[in-house]
């Protein structure tokens, strides 16, 4: 699959009408355009939405046009919304203020409606059994990592830059031998880092010789779209896949496409998947994640994948990642009587 990086959108984009006829001369049936004329039809059929969140409500630190009027539209239509994002570098709360310094409803937007893999991930290991006071978790990850399980009261440690000052030295030479490891290691947490390294690597890879110690991965996207155009920005993907090929091991991921997150929401919410749509910029993770778990889907093509991957999919019968529904970006769905406010 041609994974595609980001720009910002341009506003001609977020206009209401959807060019119907161009879309659909590439895609089959089993896909619909959706445009603002004919989304208050598909949305009465729904009572809930799961927004991603980069490439979708966010480019970068930009809103992107029109999202926050199509949100308020959702919410005066007494639709429940959840934000389900796969990037765990930063905390449902600083999330939160992301999204209300946007320019979104802070009073639905808030921690409260939002899920990412760290919280999972700390969700998981407090379900899991593990002995909280005995065991540790080795952690390579970003700070909303570190404050979800701080949340739950999980030790970790491993992650930042400071263990690579202490181990690394021109004198190991071109292979590492010997390595300090800590005892009563209970979970091994993979997720991005800007730190990983191979000492990193190794270190992991080790602590999960022992069978019983618990391999969880935040999730497995390729890149992560960015405000830059044509600069590839690598996710957790590579990150996690190099530790699989050391170990041998598959890890429990969390994020999408996987099912611990949709367990999560449907523990926290008690979804109905059939009255539930997912609306993601990728087919991969959102469009699978929403097509594994019986709820509806939607790609906007305001981040990481087009039209072209859609077609490529259908091609190759990869069912689970063809959606239900097709639109430009969120902007584009508000009705006309509902104008867009481009912020």
């Amino acid at each position: 699959m041609k994974i595609l990086t980001s720009s910002p959108v341009p506003e001609d984009l977020v206009k209401p009408d959807l060019e119907h006829q161009k879309v659909e001369r590439k895609l089959s049936r089993t896909t619909v355009p959706v445009s603002s004329k004919t989304f208050a039809k598909v949305m009465k059929d729904i009572d809930t939405f799961i927004f991603d969140a980069d490439g979708v409500l966010w480019l970068g630190e930009s809103v992107m046009p029109g999202s926050p009027k199509l949100i308020d539209y959702l919410i005066k239509n007494d639709k429940q919304i959840i934000v389900l994002t796969n990037n765990a570098t930063k905390s449902r709360e600083v999330y939160a203020k992301k999204l209300a310094k946007l320019g979104y409803n802070s009073k639905v937007m808030n921690k409260d409606n939002l899920v990412n893999p760290a919280a999972v991930v700390a969700d998981t290991i407090k379900r899991s059994g593990m002995n909280l006071k005995d065991k540790k978790v080795y952690l390579i990850g970003e700070q909303g990592l570190r404050d979800e399980m701080d949340e739950l009261g999980i030790e970790y440690f491993g992650h930042g830059n400071e263990e690579n000052k202490k181990e690394i030295t021109e004198d190991n030479g071109a292979f590492i031998y010997d390595i300090k490891l800590e005892n009563n290691v209970g979970c091994v947490v993979v997720g991005y880092e800007k730190h990983f390294n191979y000492l990193k690597m190794m270190k992991a890879a080790n602590y999960l010789k022992d069978d019983s110690v618990l391999f969880i991965a935040t999730n497995e996207d390729e890149t992560y779209p960015g405000p830059i155009a044509h600069v590839i920005i690598p996710d957790a993907g590579p990150i996690v896949a190099s530790i699989k090929c050391v170990s041998g091991r598959e890890p429990i991921t969390v994020g999408k496409p996987c099912t611990p997150a949709f367990k999560y929401i449907q523990r926290k919410w008690n979804i109905n998947p059939s009255r539930t749509m997912m609306i993601g910029d990728r087919t991969n993770t959102d469009v699978k994640f929403g097509r594994d778990h019986g709820l509806k889907t939607m790609l906007v093509l305001s981040g990481c994948h087009q039209i072209e991957d859609i077609v490529e999919n259908q091609m190759n019968d990869r069912d689970d990642m063809v959606p239900d529904y097709v639109a430009t970006c969120l902007g584009a769905l508000v009705p006309h009587e509902h104008p867009v406010v481009y912020y």
